[in-house]
């Protein structure tokens, strides 16, 4: 008589040491994990920081333009003009780069593994920060503005009285 060599094995998932009860724990632990890793990887991926990073500069230039256009900024302030416009080179180039890796999956994997996501996170912080200074500026003139309403305002005012 001929014996089978397969029906004297137990099941594969019996040898394996899972159980059928095991088998929905294992289901519960690792869906969670996979959807944590791909939502990780959606949010540290260079072409969402990108995106990020080309609206963070038009909020700067938006307020870089009412700056300049309400006198809180002047040609006397070179140094912020300097570091805007480099900072508009780096964000373009940044893009360009961009557009050109999400052509194909391995450049994109390439970027990643290349540290690109850091470079763009400083990016954007470089142009918050120069987006808080322009902000910082804009609401000193302001105050110096109604410092000076007032100061005028309480000099001409015939009812001040000293000592108050």
């Amino acid at each position: 008589m001929l014996t089978l060599p397969e029906a004297s094995k137990p099941l594969s998932l019996l040898a394996l040491g899972l159980t059928l009860s095991s088998a929905p724990w294992a289901v519960a632990i690792a869906l969670p994990v996979l959807i944590g890793a791909a939502g990780t990887i959606h949010y540290a991926s260079p072409q969402r920081l990108t995106g990020v990073l080309v609206v963070a500069m038009a909020d700067v230039k938006k307020t870089y333009l009412e700056a300049v256009e309400n006198g809180a900024l002047c040609a006397s302030d070179a140094h912020i003009a300097e570091v805007f416009s480099n900072l508009q080179l780096e964000v373009s180039t940044i893009r360009q780069a961009s557009l050109l890796s999400c052509l194909s999956h391995y450049a994109m994997l390439c970027d990643v593994l290349k540290g690109r996501t850091f470079t763009i996170l400083r990016c954007i912080h470089e142009v918050h920060e120069l987006g808080t200074h322009i902000e910082i500026l804009k609401e000193s003139q302001l105050h110096e503005i109604a410092s000076r309403r007032f100061a005028t305002q309480t000099a001409l005012s015939p009812t001040s009285v000293v000592g108050f």
